[in-house]
């Protein structure tokens, strides 16, 4: 037998087309207790109903397993229907509530750094699920499984319709969200190209908070400051990424042991000023939008704030390695001077021990993830403060 690429599609035919009609066959059934028959009938059902759900969710797609058609069931009396019907309700009412309680904010607060694509694909998704399970929803099979019970008075009918309500209400609102975002996908993908210096995304900030704040007006749904803190932050993450492209740690400490540390301090300094000029489009738009915007800073900039930090604080090292780099090229005269001199190299070179020991950490330093940063730059800076006051001494 030939199987093309869909092979679960193609299990789910051979088991629903083939399989099950010769298991519901009586003459096939000679020798079979009830029991046995309805056991195993009933179990085959489980395994075609997960199926169908794993076909789904390999689409990223939400499939709602049909119940056992009447032409399957006519043994079965009306209270066993019920029952059974009852239990794919529930089955489904399971399914549409993970659908429906999906947020794009999930990922930040698990600790992940989405960029905003993320967020694009996010309502993308949504939206097509959604599409789908009210298209599976209006089918006539579920309609007459619906009608059935609510027929037989079932108590399911009426939280399942308030369900169904919900999935309206929710299928609008990512149909809305998708279509606004959509305008804001050309300048999120220029955004994240990495093949773009940091330095050129900051004529992407100005467009993108217009954009953003024109949804904010118009749309219906995406105009909550829920919506926009996840936003904005997305976006921050995209330009700390494009910023840890442009510098990292690891280069940073090639270009220190090569005797070059203004580089560095150079492409930091311009890393810190794009993202000043992110947070002063967003201000800019922020007094644009009457006031509507209000969010603290905080919870909008808290990980480029904490990134503008590292990036402050590696600066200071660079910096002071460029000012304690000029003591190699000291002479004190009159006699004194070589004592003193003496004295000023001794410390140099215990300077070229505190800096070579702070850069043998075995992680990136522009990751501001990793927090052990934040105590050895602070041992650092307590070796350079002991330092600089020995120095005072020698030249007072």
């Amino acid at each position: 037998m030939e199987i093309n690429k869909p092979i679960l599609e193609n299990l789910y035919q051979m088991c629903a087309q083939v399989y099950m009609p010769v298991l519901n066959n009586p003459l096939n059934q000679i020798g079979w207790s009830d029991l046995v028959s309805k056991d195993l009938i009933d179990k085959f059902q489980i395994f075609l109903a997960y199926t169908i759900v794993t076909i789904g969710q390999v689409k990223g797609r939400t499939n709602l397993p049909m119940p056992p058609s009447d032409s399957q069931s006519e043994k079965t009396s009306s209270k066993d229907k019920s029952h059974n019907l009852e239990t794919a309700i529930i089955h489904w009412s399971k399914q549409i509530k993970n659908v429906l309680k999906q947020d794009p904010e999930t990922s930040l607060k698990n600790g992940n750094h989405p960029d905003p694509l993320t967020e694009l694909a996010f309502w993308e998704n949504k939206s097509a699920n959604l599409n789908s399970i009210c298209e599976q929803l209006n089918q006539e099979r579920i309609k007459k499984v619906l009608k059935f019970l609510e027929q037989n008075k079932s108590t399911m009918t009426a939280p399942f319709s308030k369900l169904q309500k919900d999935v309206q209400i929710a299928r609008a609102e990512a149909n809305e969200n998708s279509k606004y975002l959509q305008t804001l996908k050309p300048l999120f993908l220029s955004l994240t190209d990495q093949n773009k210096e940091v330095t050129e995304i900051v004529e992407y900030f100005v467009p993108i908070m217009y954009n953003i704040l024109l949804i904010w007006n118009y749309s219906q749904n995406y105009n909550t400051p829920s919506r926009l803190v996840v936003l904005i932050r997305q976006i921050c993450n995209a330009i700390i990424k494009s910023a840890r492209n442009f510098i990292n740690g690891e280069r940073i400490i090639a270009s220190i042991k090569d005797g070059e540390p203004h580089e560095p301090h150079n492409k930091l300094q311009l890393a810190l000023d794009v993202c000043s000029k992110f947070k002063d489009a967003y201000f800019e738009y922020k007094a644009k939008s009457k006031n509507q915007w209000k969010i603290t800073s905080n919870a909008l900039f808290v990980r480029l704030d904490s990134f503008s930090e590292r990036c402050q604080d590696i600066m200071h090292f660079t910096g002071t390695i460029v000012q304690f780099n000029k003591l190699s090229k000291i002479e004190i005269g009159n006699t004194k001077g070589k004592i003193l001199s003496d004295s000023i190299l001794i410390i140099f070179d215990e300077f070229n021990e505190a800096v070579n020991k702070f850069m043998e950490v075995e992680y990136d330093i522009l990751d501001i993830e990793i927090r052990e940063f934040d105590d050895d730059f602070f041992k650092f800076r307590q070796r350079i403060k002991e330092l600089e006051r020995r120095l005072a001494s020698i030249l007072t």
